[in-house]
């Protein structure tokens, strides 16, 4: 499988630095930078793609800037994992933020409940991983995840065209 991945990021601060993985091997491990490209191979069935945020320090936010990657575009074989609006697969990612010790201790006293995850969440702020899952065939599970009722548009418009002009031929007489 092709696997393109595609990123903004603030680097006022430095670099923000990012695991990438796939089940259990690591992609890439460093600086991240706008885009990646990997091709993998894959086994039939179940996967994990992980992009891990870390090593953000308390200092590396102000009120104008702040150490964060943000996830733009995630391609597998070529096709944009979000190409349709009502369905953009990289939303069924999942953030799970590894957050301080002081930021939990200060949203406890507001009396605010963390989540354990973000969805959907392109927005990596805190150090944490984002993963999604999905199965191989990539492009089987892109289009079962995009049509999940099966329905093929030669099974309705054409077969409905083609029964209709079977009864107008009848109801005239014609061939």
């Amino acid at each position: 499988m092709d696997l393109s991945l595609q990123f903004t990021f603030n680097n006022h601060f430095r670099t923000p630095t990012v695991t990438i993985g796939l089940d259990n091997m690591v992609l890439y491990q460093g600086d991240v930078t706008d885009e990646f490209n990997f091709t993998v191979d894959l086994s039939a069935g179940q996967h994990r793609l992980w992009i891990e945020h870390y090593g953000k320090q308390l200092q590396e936010t102000d009120q104008h800037n702040d150490c964060h990657v943000q996830i733009d575009q995630i391609r597998f074989d070529g096709v944009n994992l979000d190409q349709l609006d009502y369905c953009k697969l990289t939303h069924r990612g999942q953030f799970c933020p590894k957050y301080t010790e002081s930021y939990v201790s200060s949203c406890r006293d507001s009396n605010i409940d963390l989540p354990k995850y973000i969805s959907p969440n392109h927005y990596l702020g805190h150090n944490g991983v984002w993963h999604l899952d999905f199965s191989s065939p990539a492009l089987l599970w892109i289009i079962t995840e995009q049509n999940p009722s099966g329905m093929h548009l030669e099974d309705t418009i054409f077969s409905t065209s083609s029964n209709v002009l079977s009864e107008i031929k009848d109801f005239f007489k014609l061939q």
